[in-house]
């Protein structure tokens, strides 16, 4: 009886509790995800000595029933500088975590960083995977890995900025900004000899006002390449450098690696946004100041699209090599004057990108953004000379031209074109060598060697001594054999 009488109390509790827990069960959302506070967590404080901090950040749930985050793991991309806690629980991984309807729960996160190990990539990367009913959400986590300066949507001062070389300077978005340094109207940015640019994914330096980037020499050159070292030769990494209608840009011995368009009018972010996010209209540069870029042993390499655009620009180019292209890699025109002199324009080898367009195209006319309405055309003078425009398709030269509008003159080049097209647009320069074998050219263009070949190059001894520089892009004194393009042929 005593047993009976027992019975009689426990199953009626039981049966509730299952009742409960099944009700309960029935109260969390069956779809639906996750709110957060931040999609990215950033650590930007440069510890001078190893040292922790802490951030956090809330997980909300907005629906009106409960939701059950199956799984909430921390990745561990790159080692074990994070620790997370989530509402008050230490670990790496946790499963089944309650939140109510209208409610949120907290993930703190930990980061331990040693930023004078020169090991350490600058920006140490990990990722929080939150699974809520099939759905996969990530939180990044951000932290700088060295000691380093770091410009999050930056700009120059008033009155001048310097970068100097004593740290690396890293341009980085910060909590999902956009990466972005600028040189505002008026402004001026100088970096001195030996500084080391690295560049976020999709960063990029607009120019309205002055950049003044001097190397010197090949030993203290200026470099802006992408911030992941192991990514070396990989094109598209970054965006760029742009200038709009009141730039100056002044480069030498400067090094512009892995971009996607490499230095550019501000147009291409125009074409890549689809709409006028900038303060150059291109409908209106004939009205407008015409900006002036000079470029002087400069090299700009490795670019998914175009590496070299310059519209209704003054431009100087002297010994400079552009090369690895993804578009039309050096594009000029559309107004404005244009002298290049000892320049190696080569899309020969890309290991990355399939080289389908012109090595070099002249305009003097362009679509606006909405690719319907004709902007142009509008007089342009282009001087080429001592100069290789070269690559692997029969015709690396082309034209947008009006008659009389584009004014183009190329002498003791080595040109990669179609003779007789050429000759339409251009008097007949016997100074020039025409079509001449790519695999002679250079002595190893799959490693970036772009000296002339030493024993069988074309480039070699074709030049003009009366308007050849001095020395090349590598410093070397020229001598008498005059080769053409922007390395001297050094051998006996």
């Amino acid at each position: 009886m005593k047993i009976a009488k027992a019975l009689i109390v426990i199953v009626p509790i039981l049966i509730a509790a299952l009742l409960m827990n099944s009700c309960h069960k029935e109260q969390f959302a069956k779809s639906g995800a996750l709110s957060f506070s931040t999609d990215t967590l950033t650590f930007d404080t440069v510890f001078t000595t190893l040292g922790s901090t802490t951030r956090y950040f809330k997980v909300r749930n907005t629906q009106s029933k409960s939701l059950l985050v199956s799984d909430i793991k921390l990745l561990q991309l790159q080692g074990n500088q994070f620790r997370i806690n989530v509402d008050g629980v230490a670990g790496t991984e946790f499963t089944n975590v309650d939140i109510p309807a209208h409610d949120s729960i907290y993930v703190f996160v930990e980061v331990t960083v040693n930023p004078n190990n020169q090991n350490n990539p600058f920006v140490i990367l990990d990722q929080i995977q939150f699974t809520t009913n099939g759905n996969t959400q990530n939180v990044v986590l951000e932290a700088m890995g060295q000691n380093a300066y770091y410009h999050f949507s930056d700009s120059a001062a008033i009155g001048g900025t310097t970068w100097h070389k004593d740290k690396p300077h890293i341009i980085v978005n910060r909590n999902g900004g956009l990466p972005i340094f600028s040189v505002g109207p008026g402004r001026v940015l100088n970096i001195d000899p030996g500084t080391q640019i690295f560049m976020g994914p999709n960063a990029v330096i607009t120019v309205d006002g002055t950049l003044n980037a001097h190397g010197g020499d090949w030993s203290d050159s200026i470099v802006f390449q992408y911030i992941r070292r192991d990514y070396q030769n990989a094109p598209g990494q970054w965006l760029g450098i742009t200038y709009s209608r009141g730039a100056t840009i002044n480069m030498d011995h400067v090094i512009v690696d892995q971009s996607t368009f490499g230095v550019s009018d501000e147009y291409v972010l125009d074409l890549l946004a689809s709409s006028q996010i900038t303060t150059s209209d291109l409908r209106n540069y004939s009205s407008s100041v015409t900006p002036t870029v000079t470029l002087d042993k400069c090299i700009i390499r490795n670019c998914s699209s175009n590496a070299l655009t310059a519209i209704q620009t003054n431009l100087t180019a002297t010994n400079c090599l552009i090369h690895s292209s993804g578009g039309q890699m050096v594009v000029l025109g559309m107004g404005g004057t244009y002298t290049m002199n000892n320049c190696t324009m080569a899309n020969v080898y890309n290991q990355y990108t399939n080289h389908q367009n012109p090595t070099l195209t002249l305009i003097d006319r362009l679509l606006y953004i909405d690719q319907q309405t004709l902007v142009g055309p509008y007089t342009t003078t282009i001087n080429i000379s001592n100069s290789a425009v070269v690559g692997t398709q029969d015709n690396e030269i082309a034209y947008t031209p009006a008659p009389s509008m584009l004014n183009a003159h190329f002498s003791y080049c080595n040109l990669t074109t179609n003779i007789d097209t050429f000759h339409l647009l251009q008097a007949a320069d016997d100074s020039c060598v025409y079509n001449s074998r790519t695999n002679t050219l250079f002595y190893n263009e799959q490693y970036n060697d772009y000296r002339p070949d030493s024993s069988y190059s074309p480039l070699r001894d074709k030049g003009n001594p009366a308007t050849q520089r001095p020395d090349d892009l590598y410093d070397y004194t020229r001598g008498s054999r005059h080769s053409v393009g922007a390395i001297e042929w050094q051998g006996n």
